[in-house]
């Protein structure tokens, strides 16, 4: 079957296609040894497969060993893992008990942390840790495969080295990114899988996806949601190749197959969360464009790892030599598709992240285009018009060894707390945790706030709002803390990646780190957490302790003015489309519920509430001042 060289066998006989690239590339000097004699011939055959063998799995033992060596437990991986402490407990997908809000990013990543608890006996964070690193190198080992399969067709005698998993493999920021506890690795996996699919596509003209590889690049927006471009990418790839060769019948299956699991989650999501997008998106603004801030972010992880080198490199000596080379044959159309379609994705990714202004986290987010961009020539041909791509070689041992990204990058000023090993770490980073301190503070139940993540939370001596489940903790790090502290502690997320109220403030001006632009304003969440007639002096002596890092979204005000604020905020509470935002995700889900969700679900994740209590109240209520108000400027 034309296209389905060996794959790392050079002596294997190969089809008439495979003859004729054969011929092209021993013209250009494949290395070879001649012809031995009779007696070793068997010999040396298994000594180069072997060899072959060995060199492929380098970078992915490798990756594996540094990835290892580097794990850890990112301070916002705990979210998943709170998450799914609650899935597990039986409350569902949420971060707090009877509050229906989505407070994760990947849909997929945190049903797989769910079920692998489900199925085994370990923690969470060391599920977390080395699930992460699994799919990590998992990923790798299939875009290794895959590759290996796409230039045999081209170059079946030829050895091979794996210079773009070796580009992957080198650039240091990936060793820690490897697991996390966060989607990182699952991404990679994903990319890895689509890049299997997609070689498997274009070996055989009479070789269509199967069901079950549609369904796989359909996965997409359900592993990280901006992945849906690169899903969007593989789709249209198919279509167009392959579009007249298929109805307009055979066009729609393929579509409805590949975003049959995408559609069933949204339509999940718009009914029992209300929303057509994750609150966290809605918190981020992940809409709202940042170029600027995109650009340093983009520099931040081009510029101290020199990639600037391999991309040139691989480019020059790995795609363009491969591209002309597929031009001989049969089902030359395919494979080249098959060589850009990845990087294709990476661009557009990339350039989405750019212009939406990064992550907060160096690197974080541009591991999957850089991935994209190495896994179609994971492995290159030792031949002579490939040499120039062995320049990855030199920079890959002077990336290991010598760069890192610089001091003040978003890496090293991050004020989140790491958490090394299998995410036992010091008790002090967060200073609340462990059950001896949490009996220290926690007792008796009642509201606690947080600014500071070196002070445990301390308690807020005033009586508690209508409504608010005991005991009440508000703060800025709703990471650690709220795994720690389990499923029976309702959580306020100041930040609004949990909270619904916070999420939909309106982002007049960004901050410093993009995604966690919105803290509560103080007014917001005295009216939240007290009764009205409440002293909202300790909130705010509390509330002063907020980072610096976190620009606040209106002046900060004490005294009489915060007083005559929480005034204004209670009120607004009270209006109906406000008080749906805040607390509609608390009311228990009925069928006539989830209907209206599904219908008010694009209404609700577009509205944004002004952060000034007094503004949000004229526009969503009316003109006039409550008396409420006007008792406390009284």
């Amino acid at each position: 079957m034309t296209g389905h060289g060996p794959l790392l066998d050079p002596q294997l006989p190969t089809t008439s296609t495979d003859a004729e690239a054969s011929e092209v590339e021993a013209d250009e000097d494949s290395f070879g040894y001649g012809s031995p004699p009779l007696e070793t011939a068997g010999r040396r055959r298994a000594v180069w497969r072997w060899m072959q063998l060995v060199v492929l799995a380098l970078p992915v033992a490798m990756l594996a060993i540094v990835g290892w060596s580097h794990r850890s437990m990112f301070f916002d991986g705990y979210i998943y893992l709170h998450v799914v402490q609650n899935l597990l407990a039986g409350h569902g997908p949420v971060f707090n008990a009877g509050q229906r809000v989505e407070a994760f990013t990947s849909p997929l990543w945190t049903y797989l942390l769910a079920l692998t608890a489900l199925l085994t006996p370990f923690s969470l964070p060391v599920i977390a840790v080395d699930l992460g690193l699994a799919c990590t190198v998992s990923g790798l080992a299939i875009a290794v495969v895959a590759s290996t399969r796409l230039v045999r067709r081209v170059a079946p005698d030829a050895f091979l080295l794996p210079l773009g998993a070796l580009v992957f493999a080198s650039v240091p920021a990936i060793w820690s990114l490897a697991t996390l506890g966060l989607e990182t690795g699952l991404t990679l996996l994903w990319l890895g899988c689509c890049s299997a699919v997609l070689v498997r596509w274009a070996g055989d003209l009479d070789t269509e996806v199967p069901r079950w590889g549609l369904v796989v690049l359909g996965l997409g927006p359900l592993v990280r949601p901006e992945l849906g471009l690169d899903t969007l990418v593989f789709i249209v790839i198919l279509l167009v190749v392959d579009g007249s060769r298929r109805r307009w019948a055979g066009r729609m299956a393929l579509v409805a197959w590949a975003f049959a699991l995408p559609v069933a989650y949204e339509l999940f999501r718009m009914a029992y969360y209300g929303m057509v997008v994750a609150n966290t998106a809605v918190a981020k603004e992940a809409s709202l464009p940042r170029p600027a801030t995109g650009i340093s972010y983009l520099t931040d992880f081009t510029s101290p790892y020199w990639l600037f080198v391999p991309a040139v490199g691989l480019a020059v000596g790995a795609f363009l030599p491969l591209a002309a080379s597929m031009r001989r044959l049969d089902d030359g159309t395919r494979n080249r598709w098959a060589l850009v379609a990845l990087p294709l994705a990476a661009v557009l990714n990339a350039a989405y992240i750019t212009t939406m202004g990064g992550d907060y986290v160096h690197a974080r987010l541009l591991v999957a285009p850089l991935f994209a961009l190495c896994a179609p020539v994971a492995v290159v041909p030792m031949t002579r018009k490939y040499l120039v791509a062995l320049v990855v070689i030199p920079w890959a041992l002077v990336c290991m060894f010598t760069l890192r990204s610089v001091d003040g990058s978003p890496s090293a000023a991050n004020p989140f707390v790491l958490v090394t090993g299998h995410g036992t770490g010091e008790s002090t980073a967060v200073n609340w945790g462990s059950p001896q301190r949490t009996s220290s503070w926690l007792i008796p139940a009642g509201i606690y706030v947080q600014a500071d993540p070196r002070v445990a939370p301390l308690r807020i001596d005033q009586p508690p709002a209508t409504g608010l489940t005991l005991p009440t903790v508000a703060t800025f790090w709703a990471g650690t803390g709220p795994y720690e502290l389990g499923t029976d502690v309702q959580i306020l997320d100041l930040m609004g990646l949990a909270d619904p109220l916070d999420a939909h403030m309106q982002l007049i001006h960004r901050g410093q780190f993009t995604g966690h632009e919105k803290p509560l304003p103080t007014p917001w969440v005295v009216a939240l957490l007290t009764a009205p007639g409440s002293s909202a002096a300790q909130v705010s002596a509390v509330e002063a302790l907020r980072p610096s890092q976190y620009t606040p979204l209106i002046p900060e005000a004490t005294g009489k003015a915060l007083d005559i604020q929480t005034a204004w905020a209670r009120a607004a509470l009270r209006c109906p489309l406000i008080h749906d935002i805040a607390f509609g995700a608390d009311r228990p889900l009925t069928f006539g519920l989830l209907f209206g969700d599904i219908t008010h679900a694009v209404a609700r994740s577009t509205v944004r509430i002004p952060a000034d209590p007094q503004t949000a109240y004229h526009r969503f209520c009316g003109p006039d001042t409550p008396a409420s108000v006007v008792a406390a400027e009284g």
